[in-house]
C-alpha cells in the first residue's frame, strides 16, 4: 500500500508546542513523533515510546559548586589503565 500524506488542522498552539518540545528531547522529527504516537494509541506499534520522569526534580537543581565536586570526584573514571587493555 502506496504511503499517503493528509494535513492535520485545528492544533492548538500549546499542541505544537509540546509537539515540537517532545520531537527535540527525543531528537526525532515532529513527523516521526506523530507516527509513533498515532501507532501507540491505535496500538499498532511495534516499540512503544517510553517516558520516564523520575528524575524530572532533579533537573536543574546542581549549583556550580556541586558540578565543580563532581566532576572532581569521577575525575579518575577518564584515566585509561592500560594494563587492562593488553593481552
Amino acid at each position: 500500500m502506496k504511503n499517503k500524506n493528509f494535513n492535520l488542522r485545528g492544533l492548538s498552539q500549546e499542541i505544537i508546542s509540546s509537539l515540537k518540545k517532545e520531537s527535540k528531547r527525543l531528537q526525532i522529527s515532529v513527523n516521526s513523533l506523530i507516527i509513533r504516537l498515532l501507532e501507540d494509541g491505535l496500538a499498532l506499534s511495534k516499540a512503544p515510546i517510553h517516558y520516564y520522569h523520575d528524575l524530572d526534580h532533579l533537573a536543574g537543581t546542581w549549583s556550580e559548586a556541586d558540578e565543580e565536586s563532581f566532576k572532581n570526584a569521577t575525575k579518575h573514571f577518564e584515566k585509561i589503565d592500560q594494563e587492562l587493555w593488553e593481552e
